[in-house]
């Protein structure tokens, strides 16, 4: 049959790639837009909205990561990069809630409003998100422990 097509359904690992993928785009490019459309609107510190920017560019970064592991079978590469952008990431976080939690009682008029509740907000998620991301990890470390003695117990 020469003429006929096979059509294949996307496997899981390809769906949730282009998913997180899509996901960072979005974020990525929300971030970009606050921080660049009130990029001289904090005089009570100018570096909030560049923290925003930043922000934004690191996780349209992480989405380009998400292509090459798409895209490419080498997974070095992927971890690689997934690395330093994850400890860069961490960094820039760290550096950004020195510049943004401080002036929570003393930012109105003196700070665009969208843009500080905009970068304080989503320090807080990352926290959260970062918080959630480390529990499931020692969670996962435990049973895979725990597995491992079980194995080692039965194996002799």
């Amino acid at each position: 049959m020469a003429g006929e097509k096979i059509c294949q359904k996307p496997d899981l690992f390809t769906v949730g790639v282009a998913l997180a993928f899509a996901v960072l785009c979005i974020i990525g490019i929300a971030f970009t837009c606050v921080g660049a459309l009130y990029l001289s609107d904090c005089p009570i510190d100018k570096h909030i909205p560049v923290f925003v920017v930043v922000q934004g560019v690191i996780f349209l970064l992480f989405a380009i990561t998400f292509l090459i592991l798409l895209a490419s079978d080498s997974f070095i590469l992927f971890f690689l990069i997934l690395g330093m952008l994850t400890t860069f990431w961490f960094c820039w976080l760290i550096i950004g809630s020195a510049w943004v939690f401080p002036h929570y009682t003393t930012y109105q008029g003196q700070c665009n409003h969208t843009l500080y509740l905009f970068a304080f907000w989503t320090l807080i998620v990352q926290y959260i998100g970062l918080s959630i991301a480390i529990l499931v990890a020692i969670i996962y470390c435990c049973f895979f422990c725990i597995m491992l003695l079980a194995c080692m117990a039965v194996n002799g």
